[in-house]
């Protein structure tokens, strides 16, 4: 691996010699952005969020929703992180709750992050800011991330040959594992979500609920069965197609009843949108099927989405919904 932008890159479990142009994340210059906006439909605790997409990642999840921030991080756009701030604060922007960094990974941007959390503590004084990752990074950096106000964590494997063959990644189980327990004995605020994958249910959703189950510490659990099949993964034997109703009834009782949860994603939110604000361009994806997946839901494509009732809850992506399947 040649050595460029960041000769001493430890955040992840990978081993390259440095992160940069060469490294498995590609982060030549950490803070670039494939898409920032406000999207509705998170956890409640959560949304409205500010979500700031890093490129770059650790992984290479074949089902991921946002490929191109992943596969052509350069791509992203950079700016300083004054800048992002004052674009963040601008009176455009729809009201938010939380303000999110997700990704990609922010665990591969943490040069950036670090400048910029500051800054966002100081101007938004009052706003949770959220740490939305893989858990695919140095354990030792858990009490470092467990100091903001959320950590979402997303655990989609158990078992390592399942993590090798759909994310490129067969340590990733432990390491998430490994990650996730310092997070919580460092004091974080942890939403675990298990994203539940078609066929995946007895050799990874079940023993990582039952593994989340046992966890202490402020957690909450999301067993999230609104999987949709996304770039790769369409077309998949096993992976190009949503859970059926027989796979989401039974993920959806996983969980002891003891076990807490967070609420699921609302449309119900208190902070009215104005003629001023105005939402960035979005992405959607529609495949061949006629299914279409809204990575990022905004205020503005609300409308549209509703369009697609009563099928919306198993069309729309991170909508969770008891009618979902």
């Amino acid at each position: 691996m040649t050595r460029s932008a960041d000769p001493d890159c430890t955040d992840c479990p990978r081993g390259c010699d440095a992160r940069g142009p060469t490294s498995y994340c590609g982060v030549d210059k950490p803070g670039r952005v494939h898409w920032r906006g406000v999207t509705l439909l998170e956890e409640h605790e959560l949304a409205p969020t500010y979500e700031i997409y890093f490129t770059g990642c650790s992984l290479r999840c074949r089902f991921c929703t946002v490929p191109d921030a992943i596969e052509r991080p350069r791509e992203g756009a950079w700016m300083p992180p004054e800048a992002l701030v004052d674009a963040i604060a601008a009176p455009t922007v729809p009201p938010f709750r939380t303000i999110a960094l997700v990704g990609g990974d922010p665990s591969v941007n943490l040069p950036y992050v670090r400048a910029l959390t500051p800054l966002l503590r100081a101007r938004f004084p009052t706003t949770p800011l959220v740490f939305n990752t893989n858990l695919f990074f140095n354990p030792a950096l858990s009490a470092e991330i467990a100091r903001f106000d959320w950590v979402v964590g997303d655990l989609h494997f158990w078992r390592p040959g399942c993590a090798a063959r759909v994310a490129g990644a067969r340590g990733y189980p432990a390491a998430a594992r490994a990650a996730a327990e310092a997070l919580l004995a460092a004091g974080g605020r942890l939403i675990l979500r298990l994203l539940v994958l078609p066929g995946h249910l007895d050799c990874c959703a079940a023993p990582a609920a039952a593994w989340a189950a046992g966890l202490s510490g402020d957690v909450r659990v999301h067993v999230m069965t609104h999987y949709a099949p996304a770039g790769r993964a369409r077309g998949h034997a096993l992976l190009g197609r949503a859970l059926t109703r027989a796979e989401i009834d039974r993920a959806r009782g996983l969980l002891p009843a003891a076990v807490r949860r967070p609420a699921e994603a609302a449309l119900d939110w208190d902070h009215p949108r104005l003629p001023r604000h105005i939402d960035p361009e979005t992405p959607l994806e529609i495949g061949a099927d006629g299914r279409i997946l809204f990575p990022f839901v905004t205020g503005a494509l609300l409308p549209a989405a509703a369009t697609l009732e009563p099928s919306l809850a198993e069309r729309l992506a991170y909508l969770e919904s008891p009618n979902a399947g």
